[in-house]
């Protein structure tokens, strides 16, 4: 349940207004996948599965409540709670826990251990990680370099070098950013810094061109464990490259990638250095020389923001930009599968419980992607650690702020539940945190051959059953009917 900050900017540019009407079944911004395939929520047929303690087995819950274990569910819930639960997850491929932060208390716990795809919530862990190995006041770095000063205003070539910044914009997508309030004061780099150092230090004519050079990463622009709509269709994820502007965005009116990430960049940049007595253009994509003079360089926001604004507006294609830099920072080439690698060791050196975690990329478009609930909220946690803080602060609020501000208004789930959600064809997600009287922890994913609406649907009676809000039956399906919550 995530949608980022490209397709937000995309969607404003056709029109698009993202509201959320789920009781009228119209399909809300949510998820990092805007596919529309009408899906079926299997029949309930109870819960399943080898019977084994999850959680502190024994312990007492709230209302006199002991720990019980039936097939693959243990509970210290009342049971009217727990019966409910039951009854959302019967026949889904599904993992559930929840907590109470009060005591630590594991209050119900379904399938928690087992890896399933989840969707852009994997996103805690991309996060978490990061904040570990990169620390939360990194900052991606872009610099202009020359193979000499300025000699008389004149310089044969500028090399734009990209840093990994994932935000670095022009001024009229953060001019696009601000005008809309999911992505008000989104970390962006402003490109346009850049331009002004140039001109301060002397450049008047750059004769033959500002060449692009994303050589930090690997080439690679979509991965092949997506789907081909994810990006050709659907805008999800740009094409993915060291240095990139806007997101790999080359227009929004109508919204249309960049074939160029590095070639766009530098075009973009010689826009807007030149002017009155300053003449610049696109020259050809290449490598800087070794030894080259900086002439000018531009520094993202903290990490620490730049997390905070992915989470808030799931957006993929910081993730997937975290990931190569992971692996960079590790001594690799800035590959994802070198990245994924990094993400997964990390989650272990931080104590997360890391059975079953296998991930293909960093932003959860791939159904390929494995991670257990009790990983999902364990990542979650460290955000109440130092250094960690932007996993909590970063969290969507429901119908007051990023992908969730759409969504439940005017129900008793507004201003009170914060989470991460996720969705991609057939996948749902959401973990977080509501507050109030009393509190709760909960991480869900729900894998299956279900649509948005659905999924949707599903997360929603869970939420309002782990808030302590009367249970709502789960529909019945027959096979060949959509659902609609």
């Amino acid at each position: 349940m995530g949608t980022n900050a490209r397709r937000v900017v995309a969607a404003l540019a056709v029109g698009w207004v993202a509201t959320a009407c789920t009781a009228a079944g119209a399909r809300p911004p949510i998820g990092p996948s805007a596919q529309r395939t009408p899906g079926v929520v299997p029949t309930p047929t109870g819960p399943s599965g080898p019977v084994g303690a999850v959680g502190p087995a024994g312990a007492g819950g709230p209302g006199g409540a002991t720990a019980t274990t039936v097939g693959s569910t243990t509970t210290n819930a009342p049971s009217a709670l727990a019966g409910a639960l039951d009854a959302q997850l019967a026949g889904l491929d599904s993992c559930l826990v929840v907590t109470d932060p009060s005591t630590g208390a594991v209050l119900y716990a379904h399938d928690a251990d087992t890896a399933l795809a989840a969707a852009s919530a994997q996103k805690l862990v991309v996060a978490a990680a990061a904040l570990d190995r990169l620390g939360p006041d990194y900052r991606f770095t872009t610099t202009v370099v020359a193979a000499a000063a300025p000699a008389g205003g004149t310089v044969d070539d500028l090399w734009l070098v990209g840093g990994g910044d994932p935000l670095l914009a022009s001024p009229e997508y953060i001019t696009a950013l601000a005008a809309i309030p999911a992505t008000v004061g989104y970390p962006t780099t402003p490109l346009a810094v850049l331009a002004a150092q140039l001109r301060a230090a002397g450049v008047r004519t750059v004769r033959r061109g500002i060449h692009g050079d994303d050589s930090r990463y690997e080439a690679l622009r979509f991965l092949p464990t997506w789907a081909p709509s994810i990006n050709h269709d659907e805008l999800d994820v740009g094409p993915l490259s060291a240095l990139e502007v806007d997101q790999g965005l080359d227009r929004w009116h109508p919204a249309q990638l960049t074939v160029d990430p590095p070639g766009h960049a530098a075009g973009v940049l010689a826009r807007l250095l030149t002017g009155p007595g300053v003449t610049a253009a696109q020259g050809a994509d290449g490598t800087a020389p070794a030894h080259a003079v900086v002439l000018a360089s531009v520094r993202s926001a903290p990490l620490a923001d730049i997390v905070a604004g992915m989470l808030r507006t799931s957006d993929n294609q910081v993730a997937e930009l975290l990931v190569r830099e992971l692996d960079r920072a590790a001594g690799g080439r800035g590959t994802t599968a070198g990245g994924v690698q990094v993400v997964m060791a990390a989650a272990a050196g931080l104590g997360l419980p890391v059975a079953g975690l296998d991930l293909v990329d960093g932003s959860g478009l791939s159904r390929s992607d494995r991670v257990s609930c009790r990983t999902l909220l364990a990542a979650l946690e460290l955000g109440d650690h130092p250094g960690f803080g932007a996993l909590v602060s970063g969290l969507p609020v429901a119908g007051v702020s990023g992908t969730l501000a759409p969504l439940w208004k005017g129900t008793p789930l507004a201003g009170r539940l914060a989470a991460k959600g996720g969705y991609i064809s057939g996948v749902t997600a959401l973990v977080g945190r509501l507050s109030g009287p009393t509190p709760r922890h909960f991480a869900l994913v729900a894998d299956g051959t279900f649509g948005f609406s659905d999924g949707l649907g599903l997360a929603e009676r869970v939420a309002e059953i782990v808030a302590g809000l009367p249970a709502v039956a789960p529909p019945t399906a027959t096979a060949g009917t959509t659902l609609v919550p």
